[in-house]
């Protein structure tokens, strides 16, 4: 009885480590800014948690598993590991700013690790010390045992002093309440957006993943002024890629600045207010496939009495097969402001859309409440599925023939290597708008991304 009383306590203790090792999580309150308008939480036990299972219950991965950090200095031996991770963006900072704090774990291997990813040492004002590495785009403030990482790429380096001042010196955190939505989420990763001129209520995006896919959703919960309409889009299941959306309301659109209406305009060689006007309906974007096509180049080059040899070279040219379409009443204005700059060229095929440099295309008004620009090589796939939303995408990344991924960053190519689609829509609902997106595994024991 008694060794039964001692395996019973024993099992007892076990399973009460195991609960507090894998499952008992606690959080900072001090490792926010008070000015954060955008908060991303990761979950660091439960992203451990669901790897460690998705790995347990796929032995074919098990002959992967390392353990060997290669002499290396990791981040995990200079920093505390906390059971949340905050990564946080502030209220008029640039777009790209964003800011994360974290306790040094041993000084000795922090000193090392700053030598051993190349931070340079800039400026010491007071406690504060600040160091930046170019190899690895990492700005980093350390003030005692508390550790500001920013991104380097930043030019101002007065947005993240200033951040440094109001966690450091001014204790100015954001409120328990506004982190607690994040962290009662329950998901692995939670970007939580604070209420402003576009949301009535802070609105969370919830990221979660297994071993079949990676899902992301939300319930916002828009002003009452912006009022987005559906419309049901009618497509191919079997298409590279197919993406549809109505038009933006015009209190919407105005939330974009005239440097990123000016970006996209250069991008598409015509002014895009000119495409998105306020009587259209919807637009949808049809990438069939993507074709090759022998390309044939005559050069010349010439013998010791200068007599033209002719050579012939025979190029393979990838081509995408599309059909972008848009619906409304402003058709007539979108196909005559192409016509009068100049957009349009007649052809005896049709008028040639100008800004299409990847394949010849052609702009044509089917009805007076429809017009497409069409690439010469498309054939539109039968319609097979349909959905009434705001907007959707769906992508079929297993279509994307290999030598257009060479275009792609490598690091992206080698993390969607093991996706095979992509499914995403915001459809209403009431007041509030539903998103939905899913990024969806091949059918093989490999991981959803591999990093």
């Amino acid at each position: 009885m008694r060794k039964k009383k001692w395996a019973l306590l024993l099992l007892s203790v076990l399973l009460l480590a195991g609960y507090f090792k894998f499952f008992y999580k606690t959080y900072s309150e001090t490792a926010v800014a008070k000015s954060a308008d955008c908060i991303i939480t990761l979950d660091v036990k439960r992203i451990t948690n669901t790897v460690i299972w998705n790995t347990l219950t796929t032995p074919s991965q098990w002959k992967k598993i390392s353990f060997s950090s290669g002499g290396k200095i990791s981040w995990k031996k200079m920093f505390i590991i906390p059971d949340y991770i905050f990564i946080f963006h502030s209220k008029n900072h640039p777009a790209n700013a964003w800011y994360t704090v974290f306790d040094i774990k041993d000084k000795n291997d922090f000193n090392k690790g700053i030598q051993q990813y190349h931070f340079e040492k800039r400026n010491s004002t007071g406690n504060l010390k600040e160091y930046f590495s170019n190899e690895s785009g990492v700005e980093l403030l350390q003030n005692g045992n508390k550790v500001l990482l920013g991104n380097a790429a930043i030019q101002d380096k007065n947005f993240m002093r200033q951040i440094a001042d109001e966690l450091f010196s001014k204790n100015q955190y954001t409120s328990k309440e506004i982190i607690k939505k994040n962290i009662e989420s329950g998901s692995h990763l939670a970007l939580q957006i604070i209420k402003n001129e576009f949301l009535q209520q802070d609105a969370v995006i919830k990221a979660n993943f297994d071993k079949s896919k990676i899902a992301v959703e939300a319930i916002i919960t828009p002003q009452k002024q912006f009022n987005f309409l559906e419309y049901n889009f009618n497509y191919s299941a079997n298409s590279l890629s197919i993406l549809g959306f109505t038009q933006p309301p015009e209190q919407v659109y105005n939330l974009l600045s005239d440097s990123v209406k000016n970006n996209i305009s250069k991008a598409l060689n015509f002014n895009i207010d000119s495409l998105l006007l306020q009587n259209n309906t919807s637009y949808s974007m049809d990438v069939a496939t993507i074709q090759q096509r022998k390309d044939s180049a005559v050069t010349y080059t010439y013998d010791d009495n200068f007599n033209a040899i002719e050579k012939v070279a025979v190029n393979n040219v990838l081509e995408p097969a599309f059909n972008f379409t848009v619906r409304g009443q402003g058709v007539s204005s979108v196909y005559n402001y192409f016509k009068n700059k100049g957009k349009l060229e007649n052809t005896p095929a049709g008028d040639l859309f100008v800004p299409m440099l990847f394949v010849k295309s052609y702009c044509s008004k089917k009805t007076e409440r429809e017009l497409n620009i069409t690439s010469g090589n498309y054939q539109m796939n039968a319609a097979d599925a349909s959905i009434n939303c705001i907007l959707f995408l769906n992508m079929l990344l297993t279509k994307i023939p290999p030598p257009v991924l060479k275009y792609l960053p490598d690091d992206l190519v080698k993390a969607i290597a093991n996706i095979e689609s992509v499914n995403l829509y915001a459809k209403k609902k009431n007041e509030k708008i539903i998103f939905h997106c899913s990024c969806n595994k091949k059918n093989n024991d490999l991981p959803v991304v591999n990093w």
